[in-house]
């Protein structure tokens, strides 16, 4: 994660990417994913954060309510 902007926004993205990782099955399954690609698990995080905004953001242009999908 770049190291510009807000340090303070930076640390609340890193951790609710951790948190987001283990509660949510759409998030983990993307989070095994990047782990299995061989990344260290801090980019991980990094990538997981910049998926985290992309999603906050659309349903926040589109007014849409999220809904978790769970496959079986």
């Amino acid at each position: 994660m770049a190291k510009r902007g807000s340090p303070h926004l930076r640390w609340a993205m890193y951790h609710a990417s951790r948190l987001i990782s283990i509660y949510s099955p759409t998030f983990k399954a993307y989070y095994e994913k990047k782990l299995l690609e061989g990344k260290h698990y801090n980019a991980v995080f990094s990538h997981v954060a910049k998926k985290l905004i992309r999603v906050i953001f659309h349903f926040m242009r589109t007014g849409e309510l999220y809904k978790e999908v769970v496959y079986t």
